[in-house]
């Protein structure tokens, strides 16, 4: 395997990452809307449930797991591409959905007993239940839901002298970016009220426009994700 890491792909990754959490946080605030009949707001990487919500406990784990069921369908399916009967392509793209979904802050996340899983698990068993049992058992599906696709991505990078230096920086990088730009970034915009009045009811207009940014900013670059696994060329001997 040869790694092409170019700008373009670098963009593509990271535009990509960004709309996944799009994708996730938009899950938990349109089932929270459709659950409780009323709209909460949708920032970036965080979302409420509406004021006068009276929805509580098992109903309202449903609204928990909904970024979660999106994440981790991504994570499945990007393990799917990885087949070694699809092409190098599907597999390089399949590399890359895998790591923009981002699954190792779910692994950290429930680790210290946080997280989605862990929080709508609590909800379901009640405060009654071992909480520290419920985070165990929540860490043991994370884990479950996320490690054999990751094992899978290691295979992918097998023959490749970049294998244990790209995957960790995949597993780590991420996480950090995403803090850096949407929690330390476009939040602190929308607290200063850059474009902060509501096009639609719970959505401010900067988190529309961002997501239409990702969406052509990605659409330019997407082709680059093709290119980013290739397999070695077969080296010709000359015969004299």
């Amino acid at each position: 395997m040869k790694i092409k890491l170019s700008a373009a792909y670098v963009l593509a990754f990271f535009c990509l990452l960004f709309l996944l959490q799009e994708m996730h946080d938009y899950a938990h605030f349109f089932t929270a809307k459709w659950i409780c009949g009323c709209t909460g707001i949708k920032r970036f990487d965080n979302w409420t449930v509406c004021d006068h919500c009276e929805v509580t406990g098992n109903i309202l784990a449903l609204v928990t797991f909904a970024g979660p069921a999106i994440t981790f369908s991504i994570v499945w399916i990007a393990r799917s591409m990885m087949s070694r009967k699809n092409s190098m392509e599907i597999r390089s793209f399949g590399f890359s959905l895998l790591f923009a979904a981002n699954p190792f802050v779910n692994i950290l996340a429930a680790a210290r007993g946080g997280g989605d899983i862990s929080q709508g698990m609590q909800m379901i068993f009640g405060n009654d239940a071992n909480r520290r049992m419920v985070n165990i058992v929540a860490l043991l599906v994370v884990l479950l839901l996320t490690l054999p696709p990751l094992w899978k991505a290691i295979k992918t990078l097998k023959h490749s002298q970049w294998q244990w230096v790209l995957i960790p920086i995949f597993v780590i990088v991420p996480g950090i970016v995403e803090k850096l730009v949407l929690s330390s970034g476009m939040n602190w915009l929308l607290d200063q009220g850059l474009l902060n009045e509501e096009i639609f009811k719970g959505i401010p207009l900067l988190v529309i426009l961002w997501l239409i940014l990702l969406l052509l900013l990605l659409f330019f670059s997407f082709k680059s994700f093709e290119d980013f696994i290739q397999k070695k060329e077969k080296k010709k001997h000359n015969h004299h």
